[in-house]
């Protein structure tokens, strides 16, 4: 089933909306100004920009983007210019201005720029979400738990709000005040949490970052995957590992990762073996057995299965291709 994610009347650039020309500039416009003036000078192939807040990005591209898998850390990206694309489990999800997605885990996912040209790049703010500092603030808020939280992957696209716009627009204000930048930055990430934690979709955070016993585990087994996906991996151990029974670890890790535990190592393996492919110097049956593979011919089989094309295909078309990597 395919969903349009699309942006609210309210969250509309004022450029694009038939404002006069004396009205004032939305948090997004400013927003999207900010991006363009820290890209200016900067190579087009340069994809991101950092800012004194490590944990705040910009991120630009020229040109519409084939659609790549990889794995989408804890963020929230929010869009400021052009058009994207994300699979989400079974769900094709199409965004645009004003909308963000959001991954309150490590997903593997597959995702593509629709929309952008030279002219008009596609611009993005990008925020890393860090689990214990809303997990923190969770309990100093006292914020109620949904009382049914749904059973949701942990991402997810949402229409950011003016109030929320605004947080974005006020932390970006900040990078010019370095005196002021150390206190008053964090504040207003916290408000930023806190706007995402009583939004619309707040319950795929309660259910993936709280410190609830169930999700807590389910966090742990995907570090330890991620930490070890080229040993062997054996779910009654790992279930052992992260203090779940077997079947409580599988039913919450698809519910959350739209995947199994054995599903998510394998695609793990399989991006890590096309990194080493991509970093050049290592033949496929080397990159195999870096990421656990004992039989080069399975590895083959599942790499195409994943890419749409064996090892040796797929670096040929790398090659001659602009790619989102």
């Amino acid at each position: 089933m395919k969903k349009r994610i699309e942006a609210n009347s309210t969250t509309s650039l004022a450029a694009g909306n038939g404002a006069s020309s004396y009205a004032q500039p939305s948090a997004l416009q400013k927003l999207l100004d900010e991006a363009r003036a820290l890209f200016d000078g900067v190579p087009e192939d340069q994809r991101e920009v950092t800012t004194a807040l490590p944990y705040l990005s910009f991120i630009r591209i020229a040109r519409p983007t084939e659609l790549t898998r990889g794995i989408l850390e804890p963020s929230m990206c929010l869009v400021l210019q052009g058009r994207k694309k994300v699979l989400i489990g079974q769900d094709v999800l199409d965004y645009g201005v004003g909308s963000y997605v959001l991954a309150a885990v490590d997903m593997p996912t597959s995702g593509q720029v629709t929309q952008a040209t030279p002219a008009q790049p596609y611009f993005g703010i990008k925020i890393t979400l860090d689990a214990t500092e809303i997990a923190a603030l969770i309990i100093e808020a006292d914020l109620p738990i949904p009382a049914t939280p749904k059973s949701r992957a942990g991402a997810y696209v949402g229409a950011a709000d003016e109030d929320l716009q605004d947080a974005f627009c006020r932390l970006v204000r900040m990078l010019k005040k370095p005196r002021d930048l150390p206190v008053l930055s964090s504040l207003i990430k916290r408000e930023i949490f806190y706007r995402l934690l009583t939004s619309e979709q707040s319950d795929v955070l309660f259910q993936t970052l709280s410190l609830h016993h169930q999700e807590k585990g389910v966090n742990e087994a995907i570090r330890w995957i991620k930490s070890n996906y080229a040993q062997p991996m054996q779910i009654d151990q790992l279930a052992q590992t992260v203090s779940m029974s077997v079947s409580n670890l599988h039913h919450r890790f698809k519910a959350i990762t739209t995947m199994s535990p054995l599903q998510y190592q394998k695609q793990m393996r399989l991006l890590e073996a096309r990194k080493f492919l991509l970093a050049g110097n290592v033949e496929a049956a080397t990159a195999a057995f870096k990421v656990g593979y004992e039989s080069p011919s399975q590895f083959s089989r599942e790499y195409r299965r994943l890419f749409g094309a064996s090892p040796l295909q797929d670096m040929e078309y790398l090659k001659h291709h602009e790619l989102d990597r």
